[in-house]
């Protein structure tokens, strides 16, 4: 079907070489042809033209010309070397290849081993296996600064401001890792020891952080990284659900309770050598408006400051995440509903509330540059 879809996007480019490149950026707002108010996306991302050149293609026709020149005048620009069209605020859709994929029977995201977690404590080995350390090296040393979340085979998710100039010191992604300091991560079983496979280590493909990143005002703050190889989940490495439905998005501002995990600055300054969690309430962002002396928009979430329990330093890329009802099913999956951005330096040692990028606004971006990057 991608293979199909490609060909149909080449059949579309020359079609349309003939007209005028605009500069236009990904998410550009813009005007229809027909007057409607819009944004700059892939063809994928929009449900009539997709619908239409879909139909052109199960048939063995071309669109008719009046379509054609709707097309033309609908092209708002190229990015990324591919062609965007003005798609009408009501079409806008994610982005239907991605969309598949975590639809798909066999993508099996956010399995929830064990619930209970206490506040500040070890999780269970392997309950939280969509967790991803980054590494960096700097001045000789390799050391472990941001987290991040797999959410596919390909992909990590994580904070902007975990990359913004430092691409040449992150190298490499950690997943399956539970205590830094062992080889293998094991735990007592009665009389057995269980044991997790061995860590995977891989480097990055790309560095793709969000086109309206402001790392002044630590806005847009969202990134991925798109791994050099594919992953192979197994029972301490598979990824986490997302909130890609109207559903699990209006959760996010109603969900009383979130859980954050990372190895992350404790409450003593040290950072965790064994993967943590604690729980965390949502707060009114008129919260984070007074203590970060800012209007907090929509994209973000306020979080935290109860009784001392609070992301912190080393957490940053790391989920804000809880149970939910994953599409039309009756099991609860592990969703994430955050990406841990800004928090206060004294963290967990007074109560004030963290800011986290709230990905219901950024669902189009992720399914948009994954599709524009290759699944």
């Amino acid at each position: 079907m991608f293979c199909c879809r490609s060909r149909l996007l080449i059949a579309v480019v020359v079609a349309l070489l003939s007209v005028r490149r605009v500069r236009a950026a990904y998410g550009d707002d813009c005007n229809t042809p027909r007057g409607d108010r819009g944004q700059c996306l892939p063809y994928s991302s929009c449900a009539d033209i997709e619908k239409q050149l879909l139909q052109a293609q199960k048939s063995g026709e071309r669109v008719t010309p009046e379509y054609a020149g709707y097309l033309q005048s609908a092209a708002c620009g190229e990015y990324n070397g591919v062609l965007h069209f003005c798609c009408a605020l009501p079409q806008i859709q994610h982005n239907s290849k991605v969309m598949e994929l975590f639809k798909s029977s066999n993508f099996s995201c956010g399995s929830i081993l064990n619930q209970r977690v206490a506040n500040g404590y070890e999780v269970q080995l392997s309950s939280r296996p969509w967790m991803a350390l980054l590494r960096y090296q700097s001045n000789g040393e390799s050391r472990f600064l941001c987290g991040g979340t797999l959410i596919s085979n390909r992909y990590v998710l994580t904070a902007a401001h975990c990359i913004f100039g430092l691409q040449e010191q992150l190298y490499q992604i950690r997943l399956g890792e539970h205590r830094i300091s062992t080889e293998r991560d094991c735990r007592q079983q009665g009389r057995k020891q269980k044991c997790a496979p061995p860590v995977v280590d891989l480097a990055i493909e790309k560095y793709l952080m969000h086109e309206r990143y402001d790392g002044r005002r630590i806005m847009n703050d969202i990134a991925l990284l798109r791994l050099n190889d594919t992953v192979n989940f197994e029972k301490h490495i598979k990824p986490i659900c997302l909130p890609i439905s109207s559903e699990l998005k209006q959760q996010s501002e109603s969900l009383p309770n979130y859980f954050v995990t990372g190895w992350g600055t404790t409450e003593n300054g040290s950072s965790s050598d064994v993967l943590l969690q604690a729980s965390v309430p949502i707060q009114q962002r008129s919260s984070c408006s007074d203590a970060y002396r800012r209007d907090v928009p929509h994209s973000q979430l306020c979080v935290g400051g109860a009784d001392l329990q609070d992301s912190c330093k080393g957490d940053s890329g790391g989920p804000l995440q809880a149970p939910a009802l994953y599409l039309d099913e009756y099991k609860l999956r592990m969703v994430q509903f955050g990406i841990v951005s800004q928090g206060v330096t004294s963290c967990g040692q007074i109560s004030l509330p963290g800011l986290y990028t709230n990905i219901a606004d950024y669902v189009q971006w992720i399914t948009d540059t994954m599709a524009v990057n290759g699944l």
